[in-house]
């Protein structure tokens, strides 16, 4: 098995809303919360994206935002009093909704929470045609609206592989996209690679880290091609007209980036990320916090949200995959809302889970695992109440055999053969 890398979702009266996580039974802590907003505008479909997506010509800037605004309102409460540690701006393609819209609806973010003493990291993730097609002062929006780190979607310098990928971009365009950023002021710029496409050599990809390099971003992500079921790529792919590496030639592409990007001086942080050490520690907050089953409010199509319970329960609920729907939904103002298996039946959301202690300790060991420095014993302890050495030690002591795992006194980590594997070491803990 591969090591797959994630990628990168009708107001009830007061007497309907009910939560099994209660407002009053909320974990109260100190404890950083993020926010996910999500745009769901596009171009065009790319083959091989299976996320909530609107492909359209117009967008309807003004009404989408005041959708968020609505649903900001109505689910405040959800984290009153709590600080904010990051904002990250997911899509979609973020990047083509209205500069003074962003500008608008981070403003109410700030005023509706505050924010962490050591500063916000803000992030919107952006395709390169827009940062080529903005103008400098739509830049400078973003940045004065509080946007201090750009996520691009590079995905490959290969021309042909951008061509089959479905991009709407080419090599040159990418690479000045990046200097388009870095003339506007951005100085901390991730990007995305994908690895694993049809027809790739390591030459390809060699090729691809090398110019990358060149661009010297802060951070890059790594992500493998997956197929998801619902694509044209994986129609594609049934049909026989593209063919996808074999699990080792996946392997090993995996490792020439490993190589690759440690030769050059990028930290390895989490299975599919990188960062430039410096006197700034640029690691993602934002990933960061979902690898360490952190809370988060997501706002936006099918934005997904996580908060914890006094009881160490926790509860994770999402919205409408539709636009349309989401508009319907938040288009007028609303009472303040509670997640729970109601509003869900009525269509108001798509998904509705209440996970137990035992659940979130099981999250906790896989997601932890993803770090490369793995899971603090003692962090872990204090956040789920037991010992991991001792209620896993049957699932940990079979991972050690396997050559999957390791156990340092105060840390458990997964080894190089077990990053190969990291899908197969969470199926362990779920």
């Amino acid at each position: 098995m591969p090591v797959v890398f994630l990628k990168r979702h009708s107001p009830l009266p007061r007497k309907q809303l009910r939560s099994e996580c209660s407002l009053t039974s909320v974990k109260t802590n100190t404890d950083l919360f993020g926010v996910y907003l999500h745009v769901p505008y596009c171009r065009s479909l790319c083959p091989y994206c299976d996320f909530a997506v609107t492909v359209t010509k117009e967008i309807p800037h003004i009404a989408y935002e005041t959708a968020i605004l609505h649903e900001l309102v109505s689910k405040a409460n959800l984290f009153e009093g709590r600080a904010m540690g990051s904002i990250y701006l997911g899509g979609g393609t973020p990047s083509l909704w209205a500069p003074d819209s962003i500008q608008r609806t981070l403003s109410r973010l700030f005023q509706s929470f505050p924010t962490s003493k050591d500063g916000i990291e803000v992030t919107i993730e952006a395709d390169p045609l827009d940062l080529l097609s903005c103008p400098l002062e739509s830049l400078e929006m973003w940045k004065q609206a509080g946007i201090n780190r750009l996520s691009v979607g590079i995905q490959s310098l290969h021309d042909g592989h951008l061509q089959k990928l479905g991009r709407n971009h080419s090599k040159a365009q990418a690479q000045a996209a990046i200097f388009q950023a870095k003339a506007a002021g951005f100085q901390n710029i991730s990007v995305d690679l994908m690895i694993g496409l049809p027809e790739q050599s390591l030459q390809d990809l060699d090729q691809d880290l090398t110019q990358i390099l060149a661009l010297s971003p802060s951070h890059i992500s790594i992500y493998q091609l997956t197929v998801e079921p619902r694509t044209a790529l994986a129609a594609s792919i049934r049909k026989g007209k593209v063919v996808l590496p074999d699990t080792e030639v996946q392997a090993m592409y995996y490792q020439q980036v490993q190589n690759h990007l440690t030769n050059a001086g990028f930290l390895q942080y989490e299975i599919s990320s990188y960062y430039r050490k410096g006197e700034k520690d640029v690691r993602s907050c934002h990933n960061l916090l979902y690898w360490s089953l952190g809370e988060y409010l997501g706002l936006g199509v099918s934005a997904h949200s996580f908060r914890r319970c006094l009881d160490g329960s926790g509860e994770r609920f999402a919205n409408p995959r539709s636009t349309k729907r989401y508009l319907e939904i938040y288009r007028q103002k609303v009472s303040p809302f509670l997640p729970s298996h109601d509003v869900e039946k009525q269509g108001i959301l798509s998904l509705y889970e209440k996970r137990t202690k035992e659940d979130l300790c099981k999250e906790g060991m896989w997601l932890g695992l993803r770090n490369i420095d793995g899971i603090l014993i003692a962090d872990f302890i204090k956040k789920h109440g037991v010992d991991p050495l001792f209620i896993y030690r049957k699932e940990i002591q079979t991972l050690i055999e396997r050559g999957f795992l390791k156990v340092e006194k105060d840390r458990i980590f997964l080894s190089p053969q077990g990053i190969l594997f990291a899908d197969e070491v969470a199926l362990s803990f779920v």
